[in-house]
């Protein structure tokens, strides 16, 4: 009876071992993809892949760590998905899509068209919607190749990790690949991607140049064509309308000659629609709270006046933004969508309707409620009276 049984112990640990020793890998053995690069030049798709290095990654015994090590695949193709089954060729392990965090789309790429690049992601299994979406007008090659600080491999980067940065100074909410497709289906909705760039002069390292990547402006979509890019420095306005922004820094009155600098906290903008005969007009209406991070001159110590000043400053970075929308043709406080989404008729009766929407007088009024609720400091309160006016 005992023999019988360690027999059958035995048959029953050869099965399962078998299997075992069969269907897994040591994670040695495998490529992890973390991130997906596109490009198009000369009626071709390129197709890049990043690996990075584990074991820079990942604690050691000794807990040293040398350089980041990054290697970035590239293929050539007629269509998206043949240039990335390319670097197969030469891939050497399998390659494990189900890491991706991130997708790079560059800007004449986007000018192509989305479509036929994210039809790839969801068809296949193993990969994810939940990727960072983000654009480039520089070479793929050089954003994938950048480290973060400390010898940090580029998942300790704003490639990878938007939010750390975003949230303590917002400008242009980072998107996820599943956001995407949801809006560019959307009919009337404009969709903003973030674009990176390399900033090379920013930081260095014992007096050398140590290139970071930089948000350095925004590519805009209506559907899947391609709109416009507009640069960070005529996207400031972007900030107070835009979903997902935390914390905002603003000079007051202006940015040549401040008195004050005031952050913003969730700044949250809505639109009211308002029908004008035969033209839709819109009302902008922000409401926030906010506080003194700094003062260089003895002026605005009124908490009405300075309150009113910064809303000024706003309204004004607001209307900018609209009128550079306005001269690329580019509908960025999306508000075709909000006609489609909520005044559909009217919608239907005009289409298209974004012609109408980008005249200058679209925007009736912009309405800022901004709470001012502190100055920083319990021993230098710059910030007098208790009422707004």
């Amino acid at each position: 009876m005992r023999k019988s049984i360690c027999t059958l112990v035995l048959i029953v640990e050869l099965l399962f071992g078998s299997g075992c020793a069969t269907d897994m890998k040591n994670i040695e053995k495998l490529n992890y993809a973390n991130a997906i690069g596109v490009d198009y030049k000369d009626g071709k798709y390129y197709a890049y892949i990043q690996f990075i290095d584990f074991q820079n990654v990942a604690k050691t015994s000794d807990d040293k760590k040398g350089p980041a090590r990054i290697w970035i695949g590239e293929g050539v193709g007629y269509t998206f998905e043949e240039a990335l089954f390319q670097p197969y060729e030469t891939a050497q392990e399998r390659i494990i899509w189900g890491h991706v965090t991130v997708l790079l789309i560059s800007e004449s790429a986007l000018k192509e068209g989305i479509k036929e690049i994210y039809d790839c992601f969801s068809r296949y299994h193993e990969y994810r919607l939940t990727p960072w979406v983000y654009a480039t007008r520089e070479s793929v090659k050089d954003i994938f190749s950048v480290p973060g600080f400390y010898q940090r491999s580029p998942l300790s980067t704003i490639l990878h990790e938007p939010k750390g940065t975003h949230s303590q100074n917002s400008y242009v909410t980072s998107i996820r690949l599943q956001q995407l497709i949801r809006q560019i289906n959307e009919p009337g909705f404009t969709s903003c991607i973030p674009t990176l760039a390399v900033n090379k002069i920013q930081w260095s390292v014992k007096n050398k140049p140590d290139p970071k990547l930089t948000i350095d402006g925004a590519i805009f979509l209506k559907s899947d064509t391609y709109r416009s890019y507009i640069p960070l420095k005529e996207l400031s306005g972007l900030r107070w309308v835009q979903p997902g922004i935390i914390r905002v820094g603003i000079p007051v009155p202006d940015h040549k000659d401040p008195s004050v600098q005031v952050v913003v906290d969730n700044p949250k903008a809505s639109l009211k629609y308002m029908s004008r005969g035969d033209r839709p007009q819109y009302d902008v209406n922000m409401k926030a709270t906010g506080y003194i991070v700094n003062r260089t001159k003895d002026d605005l110590l009124n908490f009405g006046q300075l309150t009113s000043e910064t809303e000024k400053a706003i309204e004004v970075e607001i209307r900018s933004l609209f009128r550079t929308g306005i001269d690329k043709k580019t509908d960025v406080l999306n508000l075709e969508y909000d006609l489609f989404r909520y005044h559909y008729g009217k919608w239907k009766a005009m289409s298209p309707a974004e012609d109408r929407l980008l005249t200058d007088d679209a925007i009736h009024d912009i309405h800022i409620d901004l709470n001012i609720t502190h100055s920083s400091s319990e021993k230098n309160k710059s910030v007098q009276g208790s009422s707004r006016h």
